[in-house]
């Protein structure tokens, strides 16, 4: 009897059809296999047929194609699509996703039948792309700057660790927490950013961040906008980046070059200044000479000279801070030196200030010219009384302190290892902020004409510098200031 066309048809489309399909008996036996087979697998379908189905995958995935099976025919699921690594016979690995059907004779389960395709190019895709995710992701949370995602209304969307890090939060997980409006200094700062569009610009500039226990920061913030259907606005991705040292060192570095063109100002004025000093001092000794010392004019040519001599130590104190002077240093122990010189300092701060002294630790010794540590004292002290007219308590503190690498940011100057320290810190009133930036700067002073020149903190700055160390200061206007002079230590 002739085969009827459709079936003739069904079978061209079987035979010819670039998919592997194939029948398989309630065992999991092969019983047809079409010609595609010999493409796919590189096995003839006559020596596929009778062998279990499972025998064309890699080993580690026979277990578990053998369990779905049992499951289809056990459950009679009619479909199920799974993905498998298949061992053709070259000795390679393929990858085939299959749709397997069960077939049923009335109730009954004759068996599978299967349509199975190669999957290998999709496979080598999706993995390229899931490296690639991981690739972008491992880049987002081992980056060194703060990344992350934000809505408009300030919800923290993602993080990674470097932003938890720099905010000082435990954890990625625990900033989430929090809004946009936890990390600007102030809520009305970020309300200013949103009503300025720069929040829509690329580069946003530098902003006031504040850390989780309420530290200041400054940040610098790099965003673009993920907009989502119809350019309605989905959030923000942001890169941040805590720019508060390298400002502090800018600002550092810009001090240091203020004060070196002073000190070349201050040198050239005072080696000038000492030659017309000189001409005068000579002129007013030969007058004095020449005159009876009872005369009035020989009273004034003295005068001259007293005035001249003055003005002549004033210059060696400039000469001091811009080290145009030679100085001959030899190790000096600091706490020895200080008990030389504790009766006199205590006598110069005068009745109505306590002074507490503090020497911790082994003795520093330090190379300074001899007299330069008592010039530091006196300057310093006498810096204080002066700041506390109704008296108060000055504490004197020296010991020695080692500097790691960010700890050379508060001390400018500096390199990481051994230092002494002499510390001196009042209950004054402190010194307004307006004012800070220039008290080491020479004849700047904030007291009355008649109270000083302006030079005692320029010369401390001098003689620190030459030292190789540094001075620095921290203070709040009525609580008081705390001065820091740094020498490196000789060991």
């Amino acid at each position: 009897m002739p085969t009827p066309p459709s079936e003739q048809r069904l079978r061209r489309i079987v035979e010819q059809a670039q998919d592997l399909i194939y029948d398989c008996d309630a065992d999991g036996r092969f019983t047809y296999v079409n010609p595609a087979a010999t493409r796919i697998l590189k096995y003839e379908p006559a020596e596929l047929v009778g062998r279990p189905f499972v025998s064309i995958l890699r080993e580690d995935y026979r277990e578990m194609a053998a369990t779905l099976l049992a499951r289809q025919l056990g459950e009679r699921i009619a479909n199920t699509y799974s993905e498998y690594a298949a061992a053709p016979k070259t000795g390679e690995t393929i990858w085939i996703g299959q749709h397997m059907q069960l077939v049923l004779e009335g109730r009954v389960i004759q068996g599978v039948q299967a349509i199975a395709r190669d999957i290998s190019r999709q496979k080598e895709t999706e993995e390229r792309l899931r490296r690639s995710e991981e690739e972008h992701r491992s880049l987002v949370q081992e980056a060194a700057f703060g990344i992350y995602r934000s809505s408009e209304d300030g919800r923290i969307l993602d993080a990674n660790p470097a932003l938890a890090q720099m905010l000082g939060y435990d954890s990625v997980e625990e900033l989430l927490t929090r809004n946009m409006l936890d990390l600007y200094r102030s809520p009305e700062d970020r309300a200013a950013l949103l009503a300025s569009g720069a929040h829509r610009r690329h580069g946003i500039g530098e902003v006031a961040w504040k850390k989780k226990d309420g530290t200041p920061i400054l940040v610098r913030l790099v965003a673009r906008i993920v907009e989502g259907r119809d350019q309605d606005l989905t959030c923000y991705e942001t890169i941040a980046e805590d720019v508060t040292e390298r400002h502090a060192l800018e600002e550092q570095l810009r001090q240091a070059q203020k004060m070196e063109a002073v000190g070349r100002l201050a040198r050239g004025i005072a080696h000038d200044f000492n030659n017309v000093l000189a001409a005068i001092m000579g002129y007013s000794e030969l007058i004095t000479s020449r005159l009876n010392l009872d005369s009035s004019v020989a009273q004034d040519a003295l005068e001259i000279h007293k005035t001249a001599t003055r003005g002549a130590a004033l210059t060696r104190q400039l000469l001091l801070f811009s080290r145009s002077q030679a100085l001959e240093p030899r190790v000096v122990e600091l706490h020895k030196a200080f008990e030389t010189n504790a009766r006199m300092l205590k006598q110069l701060m005068g009745p109505r200030v306590t002074v507490r002294v503090e020497l911790a630790g082994p003795p520093p010794q330090v190379l300074i010219e001899p007299g330069q540590f008592e010039q530091v004292l006196m300057n310093l002290l006498v810096n204080a009384r002066d700041a506390m007219p109704n008296g108060g308590m000055v504490t004197v503190r020296i010991d020695a302190v080692e500097l790691g690498p960010r700890d050379v940011v508060r001390f400018p100057g500096t390199l990481s290892g051994s230092y002494a320290r002499i510390s001196v810190r009042d209950t004054g009133s402190g010194i307004d902020p307006d004012k800070q930036p220039h008290i080491f700067e020479p004849f700047f002073t904030t007291k009355t004409t008649d109270k000083g020149t302006g030079l005692g903190l320029s010369i401390v700055y001098g003689i620190a510098r030459d030292a190789g160390g540094t001075v620095t200061f921290s203070t709040m206007p009525g609580k008081g200031t705390a001065f820091e002079v740094l020498f490196p230590l000789v060991q």
